[in-house]
């Protein structure tokens, strides 16, 4: 996994969660890092990232939105 740096994927992925509201409907994790599906209004993004701050926002999507 990538260090703690910034993630530019990370800050979009958030952005479009948290603000624009995009919903997540699928994760994946991998050894080569965690897949997110989001959604809205029909339309559908997949962000992936192996950077550590994205897997830890990502565990925190599975609890806020029962995935």
């Amino acid at each position: 996994m990538a260090g703690w740096g910034d993630d530019p994927t990370l800050a979009e992925l958030r952005t479009l969660v948290y603000e624009e509201g995009w919903e997540p409907t699928s994760v994946e994790d991998s050894v080569d890092g965690d897949t997110v599906v989001v959604t809205k209004d029909g339309e559908s993004r997949t962000f992936h990232s192996d950077h550590i701050a994205f897997h830890r926002f990502v565990e925190g999507l599975r609890e806020d939105f029962a995935l």
